[in-house]
């Protein structure tokens, strides 16, 4: 944990807000560790399903939706598209891969409709084949769209769980992820995700708070320049919504190559810019209940 926070501990942040930022993790890993543990359970899921099945279903929202994710770790390739089951009608799925994965991937997914392969270099992490792929156009036909990415932080204890329950909270089932599009049907939304995944205190600056300001000066959106963004970068969004990250027009190669950094580098502080970007475009940043972040 101290390691985490170690270029928090010799910034400006008051010590206060430190220690109220520590007891919050900590509070929220108990909960993720518990509560999400049952919640992801075959248990919790049956249970889940149960509920689903008795509450009226909500009406399908007005949006096109697609799903998007860096496939790094190909076996949970198959976990990532399923997702989109939970849809009656089909959904596209957008897949980044590393150039050197892409021929194996090709032939995981072989056979399921509607899912797109877009090799690119293993550089910044989910982010550099991210902006690939918004650059590219794929994604401008659709009003709402799920980022995700095979996430499982090694570094971590808990890191499969947090992307399970990322996975699960976003898009694990019908009548909450109805919920959640309905947002899009105002056009003023841009970002949405898991409350307990967004991260505001000013300790979560880490080593990133001048890169940001850095870019946010680039995109015309210095005015808009605060913390808040969900940790994991996962989260449904509109593309229109990031057109001012697009027109940065960053390529693979202003990525720093891999080097298993686990901050300061450009995908982490560009990770910080997501909602400052739609921000500064007039569009909102809001959690799963369609609540103001």
């Amino acid at each position: 944990m101290l390691k985490k926070f170690r270029s928090a501990f010799s910034s400006d942040v008051p010590a206060a807000i430190r220690l109220r930022a520590i007891a919050r993790h900590y509070w929220q890993k108990l909960k993720a560790n518990t509560l999400g543990r049952l919640f992801i359970s075959d248990a919790g899921r049956k249970l889940r399903s149960q509920v689903a099945a008795i509450r009226p279903l909500p009406p399908h929202p007005k949006v096109r939706v697609a799903i998007t994710a860096h496939v790094f770790y190909l076996d949970l390739a198959k976990e990532i598209i399923a997702l989109r089951d939970i849809f009656p009608d089909p959904v596209p799925v957008f897949l980044t891969v590393p150039l050197d994965r892409a021929e194996e991937l090709s032939r995981i997914v072989a056979g399921f409709p509607d899912v797109v392969l877009f090799p690119s270099e293993n550089r910044g992490r989910d982010i550099a084949p991210f902006f690939s792929l918004l650059e590219s156009g794929a994604l401008d036909g659709f009003d709402a769209v799920l980022k995700l990415h095979t996430k499982r932080s090694p570094h971590l204890i808990d890191g499969d769980l947090r992307r399970k329950l990322l996975f699960a909270m976003l898009c694990g089932e019908r009548s909450a992820a109805y919920r959640t599009l309905k947002a899009f049907e105002e056009p003023d939304t841009g970002l949405v995700g898991w409350r307990d995944s967004y991260r505001s205190d000013p300790v979560f600056w880490m080593a990133n708070k001048a890169r940001v300001h850095e870019i946010a000066e680039r995109m015309n959106a210095e005015d808009f320049v605060k913390l808040g963004f969900f940790e994991g970068s996962m989260f449904w969004f509109r593309p229109k919504a990031l057109d001012a990250l697009r027109e940065l027009r960053l390529k693979s190669d202003a990525f720093e190559a891999e080097a298993g950094q686990l901050d300061g580098t450009l995908h982490h502080a560009i990770e910080r810019c997501f909602s400052i970007a739609a921000w500064g475009r007039g569009y909102t940043v809001r959690d799963l209940r369609g609540h103001l972040l």
